[in-house]
């Protein structure tokens, strides 16, 4: 049955208005549309209404009146109807969000079979991403999460639910984020910042993210002014989620910057929030977030309380991932140095910690808390308990193939590795040719040499006996400046040396400027590729002979496209860039006729002769006192034009 006209207004309208954060007029106008159906004793439109009243009690936190709201729809609707769809949702959600994860999924389970079976593809929609966002997402099945969600934007790829899309791209965010694909959050988060509006919930979202993202990679400043955005956001629409969840971003923010006891305030008031609002799962959040600043405020006892506290609340709910988190931080926290009852008790809390790794396919976890899980790996692999120290070294080889953290790497110009945000310490390039062995598999093929060709190049005068033990102090201190935190035991993701061979493997994400260049180059994309080229290759090996060739190489590259550019500025009247190029060809290359001929055609295309008079004759002593030559045949033709024309 097709709502009143009067009734379906005030519905659009309160939701209009909810979604620019009049929450208070979004209720007016609910209650209104619930009063008007009543008058007409249209069980549809009561249903539409109250459903309505639900959404909005669910977005602000008051899930009991919501679940009271949905329950009557599902009281008197017909089994079959859209609004009996809906009421499903309202109470699956309600249900993710307080107490119980297995009663969501059944719910959402339930409304998308129906709206398959009636033809309705909005609650269709919404189940999906009911499921993707709402229990798979914090279940940790991350990758059910992200099959529902992509299923979500396909359907929202038609024009009728295209203000559905912005919803699938924050969870696709959200679980590339906390999976470690950070460059895959924010390619999705670029994506999701193109369509949604300011100031709304979705922008609320998306900053809150993305200031995740940052934090992660090291940006601490953008994260910083990131939180404060998605802060004013959450305040000024009235979303309790979103607003503990900025709290908990700005409490791991004061962490990072050692600012312990404002990191305990923010979590601190999370937890309260989160108790307010019986949002189960994030209390449990907010809880480990709360022991890890007690803990780094050396409050231990505070922070194993909140730790058994988190793993209570969140048991029931199955949110395998954050319980796997805080079973490993417990374990840390009370990792024992000596042998009795203290001892098993973390033997204990140890094996369920790996248990959930493996079994959640977790091991990236490890990665993300290497401050603290890599010792404790370390412990107990040579723990005397058989089952630990074969469950640990299990682990060890889960690890080993999470990819560590991106490197960018500067060579052109100057020398700098950046890993997490943070520049690696530019005295330890220098230790034992650690620095140079490092530099040379980043110029060869596939970043991999063989051990006696590395010799040969860095030991030239050492006979093979002499060179292996600096060849193996080399490696072994490689390894240390990349990971300078990793166990004996552990192998280096980043150095792999097996069979006589070296490969240095780069994970995904990690820019080496030189090859950014060649690739801009290869495409013709002349004006990203000039901003990359800083200088010489590695400009602190200048007498390194074996730097000698890819450096003479990538500088006539750069010199062709600096000219290639400086044509194309030329062609398009642009005289003072094509200067500009040509003399910074001539900067480097004093001698360069093509940079030479093509500045005095820009000089006499502004009528300058003096300075294109003076450029020749300095490119005539330059040719002459270098290399014997005089100029190039078009280069005097043109001077005698200029001379002839004078």
């Amino acid at each position: 049955m097709v709502l009143p006209d009067r009734i379906a207004e005030l519905i659009d309208q309160s939701f209009v208005l909810e979604r620019a954060g009049e929450v208070s007029a979004a209720f007016q106008q609910a209650k209104h549309a619930l009063e008007a159906a009543r008058s007409l004793s249209l069980p549809p439109a009561i249903a539409a209404a109250q459903n309505c009243l639900a959404t909005l009690h669910f977005r602000t936190g008051h899930h009991i009146e919501a679940q009271g709201y949905a329950q009557q729809t599902l009281d008197s609707a017909p089994t079959d109807s859209t609004a009996y769809a809906d009421a499903l949702i309202i109470r699956g959600n309600c249900a993710a969000e307080t107490h119980s994860l297995i009663e969501a999924e059944a719910f959402f389970h339930r409304a998308a079979n129906l709206s398959r079976l009636i033809g309705y593809p909005l609650a269709q929609l919404r189940s999906l991403h009911g499921l993707g966002q709402g229990v798979y997402l914090p279940r940790g099945q991350f990758d059910l999460a992200l099959a529902a969600e992509q299923e979500v934007w396909r359907i929202a790829q038609d024009e009728t639910w295209h203000s559905w899309r912005p919803f699938p791209l924050t969870t696709l965010a959200w679980v590339y984020q906390l999976t470690n694909r950070s460059q895959l959050a924010r390619e999705t988060l670029r994506q999701l910042s193109d369509i949604i509006t300011p100031n709304t919930l979705h922008q609320g979202y998306h900053d809150y993210l993305l200031a995740s993202v940052d934090q992660d990679e090291g940006g601490y400043a953008e994260a910083r002014a990131r939180l404060v955005q998605a802060r004013s956001a959450a305040e000024a629409i009235g979303e309790p989620g979103l607003a503990i969840l900025v709290r908990l971003g700005l409490s791991r923010h004061e962490r990072a910057a050692r600012q312990f006891a404002e990191a305990h305030h923010w979590a601190d008031d999370a937890v309260d929030r989160a108790t307010r609002s019986n949002y189960h799962h994030l209390r449990g959040l907010s809880l480990i977030e709360r022991a890890r600043s007690a803990w780094q405020l050396d409050d231990v006892s505070a922070a194993e309380i909140d730790l058994r506290e988190a793993i209570e609340v969140m048991t029931p709910l199955r949110t395998n991932f954050d319980l796997a988190r805080a079973y490993l931080l417990l374990a840390a926290l009370l990792r024992p140095e000596q042998n009795g009852a203290e001892s098993k008790i973390a033997r204990t809390l140890w094996l369920e910690a790996v248990s959930r790794i493996v079994s959640g396919g977790y091991a990236f976890l490890l990665e993300q808390e290497r401050s603290i899980a890599f010792p404790l790996l370390a412990y107990y692999l040579t723990d005397k308990t058989p089952e630990v120290a074969t469950v640990s070294a299990a682990l060890l080889n889960h690890l080993s193939r999470v990819p560590p953290p991106a490197l960018d790497i500067v060579t052109l110009g100057k020398f700098e590795v950046t890993q997490h945000g943070h520049s690696i310490d530019k005295s330890v390039w220098h230790q034992r040719k650690a620095g140079e062995l490092f530099r040379l598999l980043l110029i060869s093929a596939h970043h991999s040499l063989t051990r006696d060709e590395i010799i040969e190049t860095l030991w030239p005068d050492k006979l093979i006996a002499q060179a292996q033990p600096l060849f193996h102090r080399a490696t072994s201190q490689l390894r240390r400046v990349l990971e300078p935190d990793l166990p004996d035991k552990f192998p280096s993701r980043y150095l792999e040396v097996d069979e006589g061979r070296v490969t240095l493997h780069l994970p995904p994400g990690s820019i080496i400027d030189f090859e950014a260049f060649e690739q801009h180059v290869c495409h013709e994309h002349w004006l990203d590729a000039l901003p990359l080229y800083g200088g010489d290759l590695f400009p602190d090996d200048r007498y390194a002979d074996w730097i000698a060739a890819p450096r003479e190489r990538l500088t006539q590259l750069y010199l062709r496209v600096l000219i290639i550019q400086a044509q194309l500025d030329y062609n398009a009247n642009d005289f003072a860039a094509t200067l500009d190029r040509c003399r910074r060809t001539l900067t480097i290359e004093p001698w360069h006729e093509a940079a030479a001929l093509l500045a005095m055609r820009t000089y006499l295309a502004q009528n300058d002769r003096p300075n294109a008079l003076r450029l020749y004759r300095t490119l005539e002593r330059t040719l002459h006192a270098e290399l014997g030559l005089a100029p190039m045949p078009e280069l005097q033709a043109l001077l005698q034009s200029v001379t002839h024309t004078s």
